[in-house]
């Protein structure tokens, strides 16, 4: 009879996984919503800990090797820059990383915005194109739908504060959408990101094109952000595009835009904030 009981426990335990799992299935969004934020919050410790441990270990790295060994790394990463620089398609693709403070608090201004530098936390490989988590939070001065960019390469926008790290939208996700436009020509164009297959080469969406613009790979578009979003300073690059087809209204244009590999290893942005003469002027207007 031992096996029956055996058999029996085992069925009951699968039976209490299936209840477990309905019962979530039947709980409200919100709640789960807030329940992902709860656990979030007490991984953030975690995730400091990795990136400080992860700092200190190429410190001690560095500080272990001879001169001669440093001065050789120092060439290498030399040439790997040169190399970058030639093969970027762009001038603005090619300064697409930047020199980032270690304090998110400290920054320069671009634009009418000021810039203040933050970490890449933690990238998840089920969410790699849509969602990235910055150090930083609301104690450091930390908004909703604040713009990032890596150097003069659009990144995304905040999407979810927290006290102490943010969570940002990436620009290839299919809920980011700005007001962007061709180099050289003002006229508003609408760019959103796609859902990303792999880690490929990413890529957007470019819609509402005039019908007398061309692109192809001999004369690329240079699409850049808009100031007339708001969110974004006039001329940061977003990608180019290699071809138009018509769109399903037939009245304008639309083409893939073809984004910086290099979005897929950031790990420093640069998180802008309207200059506060410019909030005052709009609130005096």
């Amino acid at each position: 009879m031992a096996w029956w009981h055996r058999y029996r426990s085992e069925w009951h335990l699968v039976g209490f996984f299936l209840l477990l799992l309905s019962a979530w299935c039947l709980l409200p969004v919100v709640f789960k919503s807030r329940l992902q934020k709860v656990l979030q919050e007490f991984q953030a410790p975690v995730w400091y800990a990795a990136d400080g441990l992860h700092g200190a270990a190429s410190h001690m790295v560095l500080r272990s090797e001879s001169k001669d060994a440093l001065i050789r790394r120092i060439e290498e990463l030399s040439r790997a820059l040169a190399a970058e620089r030639l093969s970027k398609i762009s001038e603005e693709a090619s300064h697409a990383f930047v020199q980032a403070a270690p304090s998110p608090n400290v920054g320069h201004t671009i634009g009418h915005f000021s810039a203040h530098y933050s970490r890449v936390l933690r990238r998840d490989m089920k969410a790699w194109w849509q969602e990235v988590v910055l150090s930083g939070g609301a104690g450091d001065g930390m908004e909703e739908n604040r713009a990032i960019v890596c150097g003069k390469q659009l990144v995304g926008r905040t999407l979810n504060i927290f006290p102490h790290h943010s969570v940002a939208l990436l620009a290839t996700d299919s809920r980011f959408r700005i007001v962007a436009h061709a180099k050289d020509d003002a006229r508003p164009l609408v760019y959103e990101g796609l859902s990303q297959t792999g880690l490929g080469v990413p890529v957007g969406l470019i819609s509402h094109v005039p019908l007398d613009m061309v692109a192809s790979k001999e004369r690329p578009l240079i699409i850049v952000t808009s100031s007339l979003s708001g969110t974004y300073p006039d001329g940061i690059f977003v990608g180019i595009v290699t071809g138009l087809r018509p769109s399903t209204n037939g009245v304008f244009q639309e083409g893939v835009v073809l984004l910086p590999s290099s979005l897929s290893a950031v790990r420093e942005v640069a998180v802008l904030f309207p200059c506060q003469e410019d909030l005052e002027q709009g609130s005096q207007n």
